[in-house]
């Protein structure tokens, strides 16, 4: 199927295996950073989380947008 995109032009960027290969390692991540993303993307109690906890959340999100 992926060669068959590659052929066709179309591009594999908006799929869901390309965003969880392509996902960022939050788990280098400064905890201001985490912070501030969860704060964009909405996520509650984030004040209240650890980095473990903030990267956790991320993922979900990221994973559900997928």
């Amino acid at each position: 199927m992926a060669s068959l995109k590659k052929f066709s032009g179309e591009s594999d960027v908006h799929t869901p295996a390309y965003r969880r290969r392509n996902a960022p390692a939050y788990e280098n991540w400064r905890r201001d950073d985490l912070y501030h993303l969860a704060q964009k993307r909405g996520i509650e109690n984030r004040a209240d989380m650890s980095n473990e906890e903030l990267v956790r959340a991320l993922s979900s999100v990221q994973n559900s947008l997928s």
